[in-house]
């Protein structure tokens, strides 16, 4: 707390290693801006100058926006810490953050005038609290993941002062959204699967309000109407249910299955499966083992990414 505290004052004093590249925007027309979100309100008081993302889908659509990011999180691939989405690469200096556990010295590092978390899913009261401390702190609005990715990106948008820019991003998921539909007709009233082999069980996300469904239900595909009123199970993600194995044969109601898989070997255990093996959306190759960038991106869409995604659910969708 004594280093964080050194930290934030730091970020606060004067010196040209603080002063924003573009004195002028604090200025800016549309500032001050204030919302409200799930842990409180948050005034940003001029257009930033210097931000951090700890969220995947804060660090896509601000770079999307052309912001300049002196922070954010890494991606988990080995290969590479960029989003394999991301608009404009960024360097490993300023991929210094872990998704998974925020560190707030390190926040506090960067010497931000504005912190986003919509998507971060390590955001609690305390580090709330603590974040606030060193800048403007932009959390999501009731829930993690509860609200649409074009609220998520006019939210984003607004508080970078960038609110047009965000506009035209979101015309350009929906355009791609609907060249999809026009080159993939076939989607149209069919169904589909999304879930993942983890175990014993296989989680479905079949909820109606979850993102991953209103993203594929864009796309004019519904879930099977045997999983559409399942009720929501207690111990996984919101709108999601979870079958055993013995159940597997009920996946075949889908007429395209994507799955993803926390470990090659729970791959392996869902492709051996004798149940899983006999489906015709398997046997017909209407089933997709999705990398899990792409499973992630589908399970919290952004618009940002949405382009990238239809090009990695394309190739089976075809088959319909």
């Amino acid at each position: 707390m004594v280093l964080l505290a050194a930290l934030v004052l730091s970020a606060c004093g004067s010196g040209s290693g603080t002063e924003p590249a573009n004195p002028s925007a604090s200025g800016a027309a549309g500032f001050p801006v204030v919302v409200t979100h799930a842990y409180g309100e948050t005034t940003v008081p001029a257009k930033p100058q210097r931000v951090v993302a700890l969220g995947w889908n804060d660090l896509a659509v601000a770079n999307a926006l052309g912001v300049g990011l002196v922070g954010a999180v890494k991606y988990f691939d080995p290969a590479s810490a960029n989003l394999p989405y991301v608009r404009t690469p960024l360097t490993d200096d300023v991929l210094g953050l872990d998704a998974a556990a925020i560190n707030v010295e390190k926040v506090a590092g960067y010497r931000p005038d504005l912190i986003l978390a919509t998507s971060s899913n390590q955001l609690n009261p305390d580090t709330y609290r603590l974040l606030s401390q060193i800048a403007p702190v932009v959390a999501y609005e009731k829930s993690l993941y509860g609200s649409t990715m074009e609220d998520d990106a006019l939210l984003i948008g607004r508080v970078l002062g960038e609110e047009a820019a965000a506009r035209a991003l979101i015309g350009t998921a929906h355009a791609a959204v609907e060249a999809a539909k026009a080159e993939i007709p076939g989607m149209a009233g069919k169904s589909y699967l999304y879930g993942q082999a983890r175990g014993e069980v296989l989680p479905l996300v079949v909820g109606a309000d979850n993102l991953c469904t209103k993203f594929m239900t864009s796309l004019g595909m519904k879930v099977p109407d045997t999983f559409a009123n399942a009720p929501a199970s207690d111990t996984l993600a919101p709108g999601t249910i979870g079958i055993s194995y013995e159940r597997a044969g009920e996946l075949g109601a889908a007429d395209v299955l994507f799955m993803t898989f926390p470990s090659a070997a729970d791959r392996q255990t869902f492709e051996g499966n004798a149940l899983v093996k006999k489906l015709p959306v398997v046997e017909q190759g209407r089933y997709l083992a999705m990398p899990l960038p792409a499973a992630q991106l589908l399970q919290g869409p952004n618009v940002a990414g949405v382009p990238w995604l239809l090009d990695q659910l394309k190739p089976t969708l075809r088959k319909l």
